[in-house]
């Protein structure tokens, strides 16, 4: 074996002969490029529970940066999708991008920072997706069942926006045994009236929203498990809704949604759980609106619930799969172009039906929480900080758990939980501790098979209220948050 000291001398012999024949020289800096441009800092941080609703959302990069523009810079609202701002910060190390309008209480925030963002001398950056929640103000999450919005036949999933750009939030709705999906609108005191039915959508089981066109409003996508497709509604700016031909087809007993920027271009993608094949579907966005299918990665049986986020801290977006058939959920990692690899399955949920995602213990990195239907629990799992979690905690009797949905009820600061539970027709109220572990602290009772759950502040005071797509009423119950 050749020691450390003779290695050594060949080095200095040959740096000498380096310097002799005129090589290696320290001025010579073209053959060394700038190294590409990272991010070193964010604010508000990335997962943040409870950013300012004023926020200006700064990135700190490891070089000097060029101007970035809205193609470069990108940030989506889920309730308001694609903002505009003012961009600033060109010629040094942080750019920032200050929002014409203030975030909707408890909204979550999408940031891409794309390739196309440079450093001062031409070097591209290095792409970068996060999210953080904006804050609210007040409620004590304790919530009233005041009304309900009728005539949805076999509501499965309701999600919010404000589809038609007044400043309040509505609301739609999948409705199963109708083949439809509604279109409620807000009065702006939180009350609804359904201003359209878009017709036919055989079996609307999923619902998902995001500015799929980048115009500045938000579009729809409808899960249709019997035509094994999904179906994308485009918003017309004023709250009406299309249907876009054709339908993105292949995908065996489409059942749920998630949107994100999987291949951090700066446009919203699209997964779906294939019921039917035991596989999700990546649908990545052509930036204008239409998807071509560019992944279909085997996730466990029966998958039935998507959650995303990012659990590993690298800068793109992961996915999270409940699989009702595999009573288990399966970690999907993204290798940061949009193409995803399974990294870990957590096993022993019975009957893993719905995900919801949120930094429940506040270290900085994103948790899960799992609805068992078939154990009649939710299960809290913690993010170890590189995306491996760990079951810290059961919360139980909640028959036929079926939707979740994460929220500061109680204006805090943290996530809390609220649990659709099917069996005992109700919604239950989860009061997150502060540290990651959560109590029952309310159940709103009358809300029959109650599947699917949606946030957002209906009365427009500051705190956020849920909606309760309940199947068997054939409606979507209103519940308030009190002050």
């Amino acid at each position: 074996m050749k020691s450390r000291r003779w290695l050594y001398s060949l080095a200095v012999l040959s740096a000498l002969c380096l310097s002799a024949c005129g090589g290696g020289s320290s001025d010579d800096s073209s053959s060394s490029p700038a190294p590409q441009p990272e991010v070193a800092s964010l604010a508000p941080a990335a997962n943040a529970a409870s950013a300012a609703s004023a926020s200006t959302i700064a990135a700190t990069f490891s070089t000097a940066m060029a101007a970035a523009d809205s193609t470069s810079f990108v940030v989506n609202g889920s309730q308001t999708g694609k903002l505009t701002g003012a961009f600033s910060g060109g010629g040094t190390s942080t750019l920032a991008f200050d929002p014409d309008f203030d975030f909707f209480p408890g909204e979550e925030i999408e940031v891409t920072l794309t390739d196309g963002l440079s450093s001062t001398v031409g070097r591209p950056a290095i792409p970068y997706v996060y999210r953080f929640w904006a804050a609210v103000a007040g409620g004590t999450g304790v919530f009233l069942n005041p009304s309900s919005v009728a005539s949805l036949n076999g509501v499965r999933a309701v999600v919010v926006g404000d589809w038609d750009g007044d400043g309040d939030i509505d609301l739609a709705s999948a409705n199963f045994d109708a083949n439809s999906v509604a279109i409620l609108q807000n009065n702006g005191s939180g009350t609804f009236v359904v201003v359209q039915t878009i017709f036919p959508l055989a079996d609307a089981t999923g619902l998902t929203a995001g500015d799929w066109d980048g115009d500045g409003d938000l579009d729809l996508a409808v899960a249709i498990p019997s035509n094994n497709s999904v179906t994308i509604l485009n918003n017309n700016g004023a709250g009406s809704f299309t249907s876009v031909a054709p339908s993105i087809t292949g995908l065996t007993g489409a059942t749920a949604l998630a949107a994100g920027d999987w291949d951090g271009d700066g446009d919203l993608d699209i997964a779906v759980a294939n019921f039917g094949a035991n596989s999700v579907a990546i649908l990545l966005n052509n930036s204008s609106g239409s998807f071509s299918l560019a992944q279909t990665i085997s996730s466990g049986f029966n998958p039935e619930g998507l959650a995303s986020g990012d659990w590993d801290n690298d800068g793109d977006l992961d996915i999270a799969v409940a699989n009702s058939g595999g009573n288990s959920v399966a970690i999907l990692t993204n290798n940061g172009s949009g193409s995803f690899s399974q990294t870990q399955t957590l096993s022993t949920l019975s009957g893993a039906t719905s995900l919801a995602a949120g930094d429940w213990d506040g270290d900085g990195d994103l948790d899960l929480a799992v609805a068992s239907r078939g154990a009649n629990s939710v299960a809290i799992l913690q993010n170890n900080g590189s995306g491996t979690f760990t079951n810290i905690q059961t919360i139980s009797s909640l028959l036929n758990a079926a939707g979740l949905a994460a929220g500061d009820w109680d204006g805090d600061s943290d996530l809390d939980l609220a649990v659709a539970s099917r069996g005992a027709n109700s919604v239950a109220i989860l009061q997150n501790n502060g540290s990651g572990t959560f109590t029952n602290i309310q159940t709103i009772s009358s809300l029959l098979n109650a599947a699917g759950l949606a946030v957002g502040d209906w009365d427009g005071d500051g705190d956020l209220d849920l909606a309760s797509a309940n199947q068997g009423g054939n409606n979507v119950g209103i519940l308030v948050n009190q002050p």
